[in-house]
């Protein structure tokens, strides 16, 4: 599939899931666009940073309408430090998605068709 984007091209783009390391992945015609900043619900303006042949890689311009799950970061120095990366999606969100990304290596790399995975029961926040 050629590539729909090119690279410094504006585009508009809603966050389907996070990928492993905490990018948004959305879709554009189909093609993968990983997006630094992106939250599961988000539509997002995204400027595009890098073009391969599988993938392309976008930093957001613009949040466009918040996703679900997206809640205001308690620290003054979020994004800046990067030392709490998920700070902006609620604590739900992000067990759940941790946990999903695990299941998915121990399926997809690990070859165990169905992890010994205990279910999460959130702990209290420390934020809340």
């Amino acid at each position: 599939m050629a590539a729909p984007v090119t690279k410094g091209q504006e585009v508009e783009l809603q966050i389907d899931s996070l990928a492993f390391g905490g990018n948004g992945v959305a879709r554009l015609d189909g093609f993968v666009v990983f997006v630094r900043s992106g939250l599961p619900g988000d539509r997002v303006r995204a400027r595009v940073t890098k073009v391969k042949k599988g993938y392309a890689e976008a930093f957001r311009t613009e949040l466009l309408a918040p996703g679900p799950d997206r809640v205001e970061p308690v620290c003054a120095h979020f994004p800046a430090c990067g030392g709490c990366r998920f700070q902006d999606l609620s604590y739900d969100a992000q067990l759940e998605t941790k946990a999903a990304q695990v299941r998915d290596a121990l399926v997809r790399l690990g070859g165990i068709a169905e992890p010994p995975l205990e279910p999460i029961v959130p702990a209290a926040s420390q934020y809340g």
